[in-house]
């Protein structure tokens, strides 16, 4: 593997890890406990739901240049938007 796929591979798995560390946050604020816990259809719900507010904050942050609100959840989802950038420009390289 050249070192631009082991950094690819290594980004790839950091932004997994903080996409569960947003289904864990999210699943915490709505009292549902572990996600791995959950029913197949709950936690397909659980995902959805995630991607819809990752979807909303970066609506929000391209139209209003960055003007989310600071909280726990807003944060982790810069982090893994920053990860997500860091993808994309690796793969323009």
């Amino acid at each position: 593997m050249s070192d631009v796929e082991n950094r690819l591979e290594a980004l790839q798995r950091k932004l997994a890890e903080k996409t569960r560390e947003i289904v864990a946050l999210v699943a915490e604020q709505q009292h549902l406990g572990d996600p791995h816990g959950l029913e197949s259809t709950d936690h397909a719900r659980l995902q959805s739901y995630v991607e819809e507010l990752i979807y909303k904050w970066q609506e929000a942050n391209v139209q209003a240049s960055g003007s989310n609100p600071d909280t726990a959840l807003n944060r982790l989802i810069a982090e893994r938007e920053e990860i997500e950038q860091q993808i994309v420009e690796l793969k323009v390289r």
